[in-house]
């Protein structure tokens, strides 16, 4: 297994809608890629900002390109990314996964 993280810092005034939207986008379209098992939205306050983070994960490198594309460590951006201010890390990382367990 693998898990793909991205981040963003957003204003806490944008971060409902931006929330709302990655929803549409990102998490709507790695779920139904064959081979993504799920996902996490984390959120930390800093200030007046948040930083959101979103994991994926993926059964294998290859399903997870089905989403990312060759460069599995370039950030997948959405047109209306802009429109909510935030601060998008460009460069995701990529983890394999070596031991876990499942929530409790």
């Amino acid at each position: 297994m693998y898990i793909r993280e991205w981040k963003c810092i957003c204003p806490e005034v944008s971060e409902e809608g931006f929330i709302s939207y990655l929803q549409e986008t990102g998490v709507k379209e790695t779920q139904v890629i064959d081979g993504c098992v799920g996902y996490k939205i984390l959120r930390r306050t800093m200030e007046s900002e948040v930083e959101l983070t979103f994991f994926t994960y993926w059964q294998s490198l290859e399903s997870m390109k089905k989403y990312a594309g060759e460069n599995l460590y370039s950030a997948v951006l959405y047109p209306e990314d802009r429109e909510y201010h935030i601060r998008p890390e460009l460069e995701v990382k990529v983890y394999k996964v070596i031991d876990s367990v499942d929530d409790r």
